[in-house]
């Protein structure tokens, strides 16, 4: 079953380099609430990359790997690498997920590009049990954030808030 999230055709997957199974992902976020970096570190075997993205992909991977929570309980977290200096820093441009039922296992491909504007694709495994605990920890760092308001849907800052929708119109109106 192929969870297509973005543009990613995964008919070249062999064009993917291949990572193999990975043993930790940890989602991360930097700095206060509407200034917040968001980043994966990945560790597959000897490879090692953090991948920086928004919080809506965040969000959108963590909301389709935990559609298969039924699949598997979650389990630890396993611990994440301690030599930071060996990490490769990559922007996500694009990302694919795959669940195999008969493995319980998500295949990840992503699409990326570093510092210098060099692409990666790559792609790396991870047992469901352990993706249900990476979703987890993923929606609880995303609902650390400024509250949405329920008119216009937009985030509310910490000054306050003006809300488009509060004009004593609530209904759209549309212009034709």
């Amino acid at each position: 079953m192929i969870i297509k999230t973005c543009d990613i055709t995964l008919k070249d997957k062999e064009k993917y380099i291949n990572f193999g199974e990975c043993r930790s992902l940890l989602p991360k976020s930097i700095g206060e609430p509407g200034e917040r970096t968001f980043s994966i570190e990945i560790e597959c075997q000897n490879n090692y990359v953090n991948l920086l993205l928004e919080k809506e992909q965040l969000a959108l991977i963590a909301q389709n790997i935990h559609k298969y929570k039924t699949f598997s309980e979650p389990n630890k977290m396993l611990p994440s690498i301690t030599d930071k200096s060996i990490i490769k820093n990559f922007k996500l441009m694009d990302f694919a997920l795959e669940f195999d039922e008969s493995s319980n296992i998500f295949d990840f491909y992503f699409v990326g590009i570093d510092e210098q504007d060099k692409g990666i694709a790559a792609m790396f495994f991870y047992k469901n049990e352990y993706a249900q605990s990476f979703a987890i920890t993923c929606l609880k760092i995303i609902s650390k954030g400024r509250p949405i308001c329920s008119l216009c849907l937009n985030p509310i800052n910490k000054d306050g808030h003006f809300c488009i929708k509060m004009n004593g119109h609530i209904e759209n109106i549309k212009i034709a």
